[in-house]
């Protein structure tokens, strides 16, 4: 590989991890400080007004379905501790269309939270300045200014928002303890009745209300890549912060509805400023909106943090462009994440109205919470032996019990809220289709090429060989084992036996003693070499695709594969559509060309100016040192070429050289020519192995013209083996015609 491929591979930005800088206390605090803001400084009233006195049990009722879900959570945090929360996990456990609209919904909920927070922080600042400086600013400029505020804090680094965090949630905390102790005197019984005037329906739909104030242990999960001991601290975190605050949440409604009657809390965006105003004077005035400024701003600032961390995931992963997967280089925050999402909070502080943020980011919610929840049980079947710190009691009990919660709470909202979460989630499924979906497999292929790199700098080869033709078997083996031999490999045989489409695999269940004769030869070779061994045969219903599979589940490098004689046009039609396949395969590949490798006296390389030919002399080492053979590179000019190109030409050589780490002794040799394959092959000889690069041309040119290595290989008797270097591509439409969809391999 080049080395600009090489280092856009490595970039910095890959490198750079987060720092772990959050333990118990700033964990649970995390989780708490988001919990604890406008759930009960804002949403209180508004649940009283809906269910009443009965507003208590709405809380309660709360606490306890979030709980099924909280040790849900507690699971996949202790085993995947990584940045995304819930989005993360649904990625792990179901991956694809469904964790992007997870993480959609997720990012989406977190945003317009973020809105409600900067609001409650706005309707308790405005009456606080108008107290002490006799000057009221506008609800929104407050909320805008206080959420960019929060925002800077964020990008400057997780210690300096953690200890942020710290600070504003003790002494909320300890604020609301004392508001309540104060208040408990002035509660009358009486003010109790009657306890549910809109029933059942009243509770469900209060709780449907509320139910964003539960969720603080999203903001503790999303941020596990930035706490200590994840393992142990997230999971006792997350229980924390669903207690703590389940308490203080009950308590201040049982004080709220037990001093006010519930119609007029229900018309208060600030209900605990009217009972501080009754019952308490000024200074509990005061002291009420200090305590709901602290609040809010703590419940901003984690929501903030869930916030570009979710997006921040989505980026790594590849779902969001990659310039949303940047972590600072000095404060090594993910800076980008949070500019993103901090535009479109800005926006919704400007336009919202609170009670339909309240239910959009509920529904929002609700949808990712059933993901997870059924992640939990994917991951037990599909990963059993992953390791668990925690592990979440009666499986799967639990977290079906969260699903029926979450789609009970569903049930109880509004048309326009199910409108408008279904348009959102609509848009997730567009942009996911139209952007998202191709943008990820390009990530995967840039992913997949920095792991083969790794692989191949520790010297860590694992070749898939293709089996399928006797007379080849020889041939592919040798090349294979001398790769194998040179960077200590292993070797895995392969024989696909294909299965007509339509028809069972299980069908093709037959007498594989041809096959297993194959892989017995190719194993006897390999033991002759000296070199690690598998052997396998694979049911697909196509060649390509079971190849394609194998070199996937088996953390393959290197695909090597046999094709023999020159092809009919219709032939070559139809093999190209194996050669599509290949050319996807997140690997590189070797086609070897001929039937018998016998007596190599001269291993000649083409030097091309592309990666492939690089490829091929990268490896030409082990085949020289295998057949104790001459080396020779060869490159060919234009014919008429000046001497001053041909000078040209011999230093790129020696630059060519370099980079394949060939020795010196090498044999350089320059030939002019108006056909590059009548010139190879005029140099050919007797006892030569030949070492080319793949064409680069597209499909259309390979359909239509013959490339340089199919030409010389028409025009030789001695073996030819081609090589291809993985690089992450986009599909051709022509592509796209001849291979049509991927059949699902089982």
């Amino acid at each position: 590989m080049d080395k600009d491929k090489r280092a856009e591979v490595s970039s910095p930005d890959a490198e750079i991890k987060f720092s772990r800088e959050l333990g118990l206390l700033e964990a649970t605090t995390l989780g708490v400080g988001a919990m604890i803001g406008a759930g009960i400084f804002i949403l209180s009233g508004m649940a009283a007004g809906i269910a009443g006195p009965a507003a208590t049990i709405s809380y309660v009722l709360c606490g306890l379905m979030t709980l099924f879900t909280a040790l849900s959570y507690s699971e996949l945090s202790s085993s995947i501790p990584l940045a995304g929360g819930g989005y993360t996990f649904v990625h792990q456990g179901i991956g694809g269309y469904i964790a992007f609209l997870c993480g959609w919904a997720l990012i989406f909920g977190s945003v317009v939270a973020c809105a409600l927070y900067a609001l409650g922080f706005a309707e308790h600042f405005s009456p606080l300045s108008n107290l002490l400086f006799k000057a009221s600013p506008s609800i929104k400029f407050s909320a805008f200014a206080i959420a960019l505020l929060l925002l800077l804090v964020n990008i400057k680094g997780t210690r300096e928002s953690g200890k942020t965090q710290n600070i504003f949630t003790l002494a909320k905390v300890a604020m609301l303890i004392v508001f309540i102790g104060l208040c408990l005197p002035f509660v009358k019984t009486p003010s109790f009745e009657p306890f549910a005037p809109f029933g059942f329906t009243g509770i469900i739909s209060a709780t449907a209300l509320i139910y964003i104030s539960f969720f603080g242990f999203e903001q503790i999960s999303s941020a596990s890549e930035e706490i200590k001991n994840p393992q142990k601290t997230v999971p006792r975190a997350i229980l924390l912060s669903l207690f703590i605050p389940t308490v203080i949440y009950v308590a201040v409604v049982l004080v709220s509805v037990g001093i006010l009657d519930y119609q007029t809390l229900g018309t208060s965006a600030a209900p605990l400023i009217l009972i501080a105003e009754k019952v308490l004077g000024s200074y509990g005035l005061l002291f009420v909106l200090i305590a709901g400024l602290l609040s809010t701003i703590s419940a901003l600032n984690a929501t903030v943090l869930t916030a570009s961390r979710e997006t921040y995931a989505m980026g790594r992963d590849g779902y969001l462009p990659g310039k949303i997967f940047r972590l600072h280089p000095k404060f090594k925050t993910p800076y980008t994440a949070i500019a993103a999402v901090g535009v479109i909070i800005l926006f919704f502080t400007l336009s919202v109205e609170v009670e339909l943020v309240a239910h959009l980011a509920n529904f929002c919610f609700l949808f990712a919470l059933i993901l997870v929840n059924l992640s939990v049980i994917m991951l037990r079947k599909k990963a059993p032996r992953l390791k668990r710190p925690f592990r979440l009691p009666w499986h799967p009990v639990i977290p079906l019990l969260a699903i029926a919660c979450n789609l009970l709470i569903l049930a109880f909202m509004g048309p326009r809220t199910y409108v408008m979460g279904a348009g959102w989630l609509g848009l997730g499924s567009l942009v996911y289709l139209v952007y998202s979906k191709e943008q990820k497999e390009t990530v995967e292929k840039h992913r997949r090429l920095k792991e083969i790199l790794t692989r191949q700098e520790r010297k860590e080869y694992k070749i898939l060989v293709s089996l399928a033709n006797p007379k080849t078997v020889g041939m592919l083996m040798t090349t294979a084992c001398a790769i194998a031999r040179k960077f200590d490999g292993e070797v895995i045989a392969l024989n696909v036996v294909e299965v007509p489409h339509g028809t069972p695999l299980r069908k093709g269940l037959a007498d594989f003693s041809q096959q297993r004769l194959l892989l017995s030869r190719a194993e006897s070779i390999a033991r002759q070499e000296g070199v690690k061994f598998d052997k396998m045969i694979k049911l697909s219903h196509r060649l390509s695709y079971g190849i394609l599979e194998t070199a996937g589940e088996e953390d393959c490098n290197f695909i090597i594969m046999g094709r023999s004689g020159p092809e009919k046009m219709l032939d070559k039609i139809l093999t190209t559509v194996v050669d599509i396949v290949l050319k996807e395969a997140p690997c590189n590949v070797a086609i070897v060309h001929g039937e018998q490798m016998e007596a190599v006296k001269r291993v000649m390389i083409t030097a091309t100016d592309n990666v492939n030919s690089q490829l091929a002399a990268e490896l030409s080492p082990a085949l020289v040192e295998k057949f104790k053979a001459d080396l020779l590179l060869l490159h060919v000019l234009p014919q008429g070429s000046s001497a001053e190109e041909e000078t040209h030409a011999r230093r790129w050589i020696d630059s060519f050289t370099e980079k394949a780490c060939l020795e010196t002794k090498c044999e350089r040799k320059i030939v002019r020519a108006e056909k590059p394959a009548l010139a190879i092959a005029d140099q050919i000889r007797e006892g030569d192995l030949l070492l080319m690069g793949a064409s680069k041309g597209g499909t259309l040119e390979q359909l239509l013209f013959t490339s340089v290595p199919e030409q010389v290989g028409e025009k030789i008797s001695t073996p030819l083996i081609v090589f291809k270097r993985f690089q992450p591509r986009k599909r051709s439409w022509v592509e796209g015609i001849i291979a049509g969809k991927k059949a699902k391999i089982k």
